[in-house]
């Protein structure tokens, strides 16, 4: 599955020339950024605010354009999820020294952090592969794993932007 996913994402890339890519993303990003930020209380709430417009403009709701719209909008929800887990480890290596300097023998905040992205990691790709599964029989089944990888990405993203929220 990990290889569809791959395939999939690399399909939503080539849709457009790479200059539209490049300002639609920030563009995505930034739009996704602003929902959050008003919507601070109901975060889960900006999950689709790219993808389901994107799905009914013109040739949105074919499989393809369904993939290529999910694909977008994982991908401003991964360079959220991407900021969250640098600024997440930044913060548990200040922990790991501060704990350090208390006499903590072998402070391992960081390293629990990590370890837990890559457990998060292998469970997304696992969960959206069973789902990708489940309708393997039919075309949907692109469009069953690339919501999957929205959806779950999408969640991740939000739960570690509120840590880094809770520590400021």
């Amino acid at each position: 599955m990990q290889r569809h996913l791959l395939i999939l994402s690399s399909l939503a890339l080539f849709v457009q020339p790479a200059s539209a890519q490049s300002s639609d993303a920030r563009a995505d990003f930034a739009t996704i950024r602003t929902c959050l930020s008003d919507r601070a209380d109901v975060p889960r709430s900006c999950i689709g605010t790219i993808a389901n417009p994107c799905q009914d403009a013109p040739g949105g709701a074919s499989t393809i354009g369904i993939d290529t719209c999910l694909g977008r909008e994982t991908a401003a929800w991964d360079t959220l999820l991407n900021e969250s887990y640098k600024v997440a480890v930044a913060s548990a290596k200040t922990t790991d020294e501060r704990l350090a300097s208390d006499g903590i023998y072998e402070p391992g905040v960081a390293a629990a952090l990590v370890k837990a992205q890559r457990a998060w990691i292998a469970y997304r790709d696992a969960e959206c592969d069973r789902r990708y599964e489940l309708f393997k029989e039919g075309t949907i089944r692109t469009n069953i794993a690339s919501d999957c990888v929205l959806e779950l990405t999408a969640q991740r993203a939000i739960e570690l932007r509120a840590e880094e929220q809770q520590d400021r």
